[in-house]
């Protein structure tokens, strides 16, 4: 069984800008799985998320892997995180990726049982981000949804959710991730294209959205993928929307929205944010890997280091994937924070957060 590598090289590792981002990014999800562990005590877990939260504001590391900071502290969903992510949120010269991941991992964190110092602070900066009109729309939309997904977790069910079926299938989920909005009770006697209507419906609003596709996302099955694929490059919205949109298709691993990713990536003029999480949807799908590395390769000396680099993940991490069993029998100490065990073309991104596949690391 391949071992997670010592708390201290983890943190030596994140800390490292220097570090290859491959490395970064493993480490990261390293200390996810750490914090995970049900015989990790409270002062470790703290040191986690303050290992975490000290480098959020480390330009050095580049905005991608400062991003992925923010979504593994949404994650965990320790209120110690608060302070530091509403800091991220209020820098207005920080970059959009990065204040919309801080802002989504509020949106994670926040809930009934947070202490009420710390949801007066997280609402209080979600709600001044969004009418902040200097602000980029994607973090102004990334705050709107955090604030109904908040006012969601912490009111009365609503009376069009209230006679739903306790445990109807489009409310489950096999996928271990925090979403920043839950699927609807109502979708449960749609089919996928019905929902999928609802989810390219650019009149309603993007919460609502939202919920339509992670509805089709727990659904899942071949007709689901085509119907988020055709979100993904029909909509003209929302770059948000749209980047969320091929994050679930990364989730889901089929390969009828391969061709939806790649024309996603393809598009020079799309928001990198978009790009970005096409390309790491791409290395996250198994079958026909000959074409996905291809388009990964090849867009691998993108203009946009943020797509680049997520290029860069999504190949770095299928290579070791294909490599782990091989690497486990040549290292039993678990010492390598580069080695890993689990599915190839699963990329750095999608690793603990969708968990049909079984990764063992």
């Amino acid at each position: 069984m391949f071992k997670i590598p010592p708390l201290n090289r983890l943190q030596t590792c994140i800390s490292d800008p220097s570090q290859p981002i491959g490395a970064r990014m493993r480490a990261s999800y390293h200390l996810k799985q750490i914090f995970q562990l049900s015989s990790t005590p409270p002062s470790t877990q703290s040191t986690i998320i303050k290992t975490l939260t000290s480098q959020l504001g480390v330009q050095e590391h580049g905005k991608l892997m400062r991003h992925e900071f923010g979504y593994v502290l949404g994650q965990l969903k320790s209120e110690e995180a608060v302070p530091e992510l509403c800091k991220s949120i209020d820098d207005s010269e920080d970059d959009c990726i990065c204040r919309h991941e801080c802002a989504e991992a509020l949106g994670a964190i926040c809930n009934s049982q947070i202490s009420p110092p710390m949801m007066s602070l997280a609402l209080k900066t979600l709600r001044t981000n969004l009418s902040t009109p200097s602000n980029p729309i994607e973090v102004r939309e990334t705050c709107s949804i955090a604030l109904n997904f908040i006012s969601w977790k912490t009111t009365p069910t609503s009376q069009d959710e209230s006679t739903a079926p306790i445990a109807c299938a489009c409310m489950l989920s096999s996928y271990d991730s925090e979403d920043p909005a839950p699927p609807h009770p109502s979708h449960q006697n749609m089919n996928c294209e019905e929902i999928g209507c609802i989810l390219r419906d650019e009149n309603v609003e993007l919460f609502e959205r939202y919920r339509a596709m992670f509805s089709l996302r727990n659904k899942g099955g071949a007709r689901a993928a085509v119907e988020l694929g055709k979100a993904l490059v029909e909509d003209e919205s929302s770059a948000l929307f749209r980047h969320e949109v091929a994050f679930v298709l990364g989730q889901l691993q089929r390969v009828e929205g391969l061709d939806y990713l790649v024309k996603s990536l393809e598009r020079g003029d799309e928001h990198e944010f978009v790009r970005h999480e096409s390309a790491e949807a791409i290395g996250a799908i198994e079958d026909d890997w000959e074409r996905c590395e291809e388009v990964l390769k090849r867009f691998m000396e993108d203009k946009d280091k943020c797509v680049a680099q997520s290029c860069e993940v999504a190949l770095d991490a299928a290579d070791y994937f294909g490599l782990a069993v091989k690497k486990e029998e040549e290292d039993e100490e678990g010492e390598g924070i580069f080695k890993f065990a689990g599915v190839k073309g699963t990329t750095i991104s999608h690793l603990n957060i969708k968990e049909k596949c079984s990764v063992g690391i």
